[in-house]
Order: C-alpha cells, then sequence, then structure tokens
C-alpha cells in the first residue's frame, strides 16, 4: 500500500485528505506543521507528499525546498488556495510535480494522484553507460554481467546515478543512504565508494566515481 504524507493546518481539509486517500486504498499520515512533518520523513520515505503552501510557520514553499535537497524523485503536489500563475511558477520551480488549488474536488484530487504513483512505481531501473541498477529485482549488472554490491553499495551507486550530471555531497549521501545528519566521520563513506571503484575496475566498467574534493562525488 502506497504512504503519503500531507501538510494542511485546516482541520476540515485535513480531514477532507484524509477520507479521499482512504477511499482510494491509500495510507495517509497528515501532519499540521513542519517540525512533526520532518521528523516522521527522517524516519520513513513516504511514497509522495501533499503539502499546503500557507502554513502558521514554515509555509510549504520551504518544505518543498527542504525536501528536494535530500530527495529529488519522491513526487510533492502543492495544494494551495493562492491561484495566481506566479505562485504555481515559484512551485514549480523549487521542485513541485503539480499544483492544485483549493478549493478541489475530490475526484480530482485522487486521479493526479494515483497518477503520480503510477508514474513513480513505473521507475524501477537506472541505465548509465554499461551499468544497469533494477531496483524492482535488486539487481546490478556490468555489461550484463551480475555484480555483487553490498545493501550500502548499493544504496550510493544507485544514488549517484540517478544524480548523474550533478555532484552528490557528503551530507545528501549521509541523508539519503545512513538517514543521518552527522558526516563527522567519513571514513566509512570513503571505504564504501574504494569498494564501489574496485567493483567498477574489475568489470572493466566505463564508469568511474569522480571525487569532488570538499563537497562529495560524481559518476562520469
Amino acid at each position: 500500500m502506497a504512504l503519503i504524507y500531507f501538510v494542511e493546518d485546516d482541520s476540515s481539509i485535513s480531514y477532507i485528505i484524509e477520507k479521499t486517500l482512504e477511499h482510494a486504498g491509500i495510507k495517509g499520515s497528515g501532519f499540521s506543521n513542519a517540525e512533526d512533518f520532518f521528523k516522521a520523513f527522517r524516519e520513513k520515505k513516504p511514497d509522495m507528499i501533499l503539502l499546503d503552501v500557507m502554513l502558521p510557520e514554515i509555509s510549504g514553499i520551504d518544505i518543498l525546498k527542504t525536501v528536494r535537497k535530500v530527495d529529488t524523485e519522491v513526487p510533492i503536489m502543492m495544494i494551495s488556495a493562492l491561484q495566481s500563475e506566479m505562485d504555481k511558477v515559484i512551485a514549480l520551480d523549487y521542485g513541485a510535480d503539480d499544483y492544485m488549488t483549493k478549493p478541489f474536488g475530490v475526484f480530482e484530487l485522487t486521479s493526479r494522484i494515483q497518477a503520480k504513483l503510477r508514474k513513480r512505481q513505473s521507475i524501477d531501473s537506472y541505465d548509465y553507460q554499461d551499468i544497469k541498477i533494477d531496483d524492482h529485482k535488486h539487481l546490478f549488472t556490468i555489461c550484463e554481467k551480475e555484480v555483487y554490491l553490498t545493501q550500502k553499495e548499493y544504496d550510493i551507486l544507485k544514488l549517484l546515478i540517478k544524480e548523474k550530471g550533478r555532484v552528490v555531497s557528503k551530507e545528501t549521501i549521509f541523508k539519503m543512504v545512513w538517514d543521518t545528519d552527522f558526516i563527522g566521520e567519513t571514513r566509512t563513506l570513503d571505504m564504501h565508494i574504494k569498494s564501489i571503484r574496485e567493483k567498477l575496475k574489475n568489470n572493466h566498467s566505463n564508469v568511474s566515481i569522480k571525487t569532488i574534493r570538499g563537497i562529495g562525488y560524481q559518476v562520469e
């Protein structure tokens, strides 16, 4: 069952969203503030996020920007009473996947959510040059030959492949792979990167991992 987090401080609208998800066979967890949302987000990543824009302390846009620093894949839909074109453009520019205005129809909301979830579920493989990661089978191959990776190695390389063309910071890797903000000791990460590099080299892959000094890593 898919899991959706929604942040909404209006109890009546929160109730509507909760019942809409329930009727669609989707598990929903609602939050009235950013603090509770981020606590849950650190403990377990959802399949989708619904964000109200106008919240009492931290705006939905600020929550959106914070989430996108550590997760570029989870679908995020903004739900707001703000209806101007510029409000929508700002949200989309900061990484929102959709923008729905209040008041909204429950059938349209359900349809949009299901469309985003179908798209997310269809992305289960990542290709880059001669390597492929099949998330559905939890399989990593080089030139169609299966290569063993530990769970952490698999998660690190998948993150780098998903962000190919970009530098992935050590902070982001620790956040996404170890689910921690603490990077005081980076030796563990360095050892995992070294092991991945050796497996790429030993299996004659064209892919390499470049160290961006003081920042992080990038596949090339």
